[in-house]
């Protein structure tokens, strides 16, 4: 099945007629659809009604290229955006298109000829960009009819970890085994886990615990004290996933529903960290494959601030931040001391955490 992975518009050119001059400086900006004019274009879109039986009234580029693009010439923060392409599709082999007519979403288009790729790629992308997308450069096409394109939901492809792996020196035992309702906090961020549908769910935990019963991989730290940080430096290393769902242990509220919301905002190349009263909230967060680079770099600085680590990701722009109000705190609300566990409640009418609570 084709999916719309990205749908992007420019009012303007940037490199187009700009051979031997400066750059514009449009944006290019990414939209959740596109309205598609039949022999007239993208509307809103640098090319809309450029001239009669133009050739490039919408271009296409292939998800999977992109993402080799960066593997072969090691640009982790390169974006589709960069390209100036219009859509990126998954799941169809663009090189096939040329010559022919073929449908996405109900629109047709008849395929032309490759986007052929400029020496501006390789400012925009990086060094050598130019020659590698020779003969992979996308798809130029004309609009037949007329029609929306949307962004396809992706389909869940996201592995996960649940941060167990403190010392837990205020709560004065291992947080990880605390009950609540009858279950761990542990079991109960693990179930959650898997009621999400994530892929592959790894532990971040403690060489003095043994959380086998639950069926999932534990990782250690490779050496003791770096924080959440490490324990995500392991995870991201360990997951096949491109997308890995951090989930501390110690925030028993958090919804499953909210955890959907976050999946939902994120792309195959880029997390998400809410974002509340201002704050980045990073160990309820997803982080794509290329935020392990920066954790690294981080720890081998002595630098293991979680907040300091996703305001890193965020400016290579490796995740992007979801704003959340005063609706979603109970989410981030985490247990650090006996006090913490006694003063959180659960929704009005049911009974105080404290009388479920026990040591395990």
């Amino acid at each position: 099945m084709i999916r719309v992975c990205h749908l992007f518009i420019s009012p303007g050119h940037n490199f187009f007629g700009h051979h031997e001059r400066p750059p514009g400086e449009h944006p290019i900006i990414e939209v959740d659809q596109l309205e598609c004019v039949a022999g007239q274009g993208i509307r809103g879109d640098r090319f809309f009604g450029y001239k009669e039986n133009y050739h490039g009234q919408i271009t296409f580029f292939s998800m999977d290229v992109f993402d080799r693009l960066r593997r072969g010439l090691n640009l982790p923060n390169a974006q589709p955006s960069a390209t100036r392409r219009n859509v990126f599709l998954a799941g169809v082999d663009l090189d096939t298109l040329a010559g022919k007519e073929f449908e996405v979403q109900g629109v047709r288009f008849a395929g032309a000829e490759e986007c052929r790729p400029c020496y501006w790629m390789n400012s925009a992308l990086g060094p050598g960009a130019e020659d590698w997308l020779k003969g992979r450069g996308g798809l130029r096409a004309q609009i037949l009819t007329n029609g929306v394109l949307r962004r396809t939901a992706q389909p869940l492809d996201i592995g996960a970890v649940v941060l167990a792996g403190g010392e837990s020196r205020r709560m004065g035992c291992d947080k990880a085994r605390l009950e609540v309702e009858g279950e761990t906090l542990l079991a109960r961020a693990v179930r959650r886990l898997r009621e999400l549908g994530a892929r592959e769910i790894f532990i971040s935990g403690r060489p003095d615990r043994d959380d086998a019963a639950l069926g999932c991989p534990v990782l250690f730290d490779d050496e003791p004290g770096l924080g959440p940080i490490g324990g995500i430096e392991r995870a991201l290393y360990a997951a096949a996933s491109p997308l890995l769902l951090v989930l501390a242990v110690d925030v028993p509220r958090v919804s499953v529903a909210f955890l959907r919301r976050l999946v939902a905002a994120c792309d195959p190349l880029t997390g998400v960290v809410p974002q509340r009263n201002g704050e980045l909230e990073p160990l309820v967060a997803i982080y794509a494959q290329r935020c392990r680079a920066i954790a690294s770099h981080l720890l081998a600085r002595g630098r293991r601030g979680a907040r300091e680590f996703a305001e890193a990701c965020r400016r290579c722009q490796a995740v992007r931040a979801l704003p959340v109000d005063d609706t979603d705190a109970r989410c981030f609300e985490n247990w650090n001391t006996p006090g913490d566990a006694r003063v959180n409640r659960p929704a009005p009418g049911g009974p105080p955490v404290s009388t479920v609570l026990q040591f395990a």
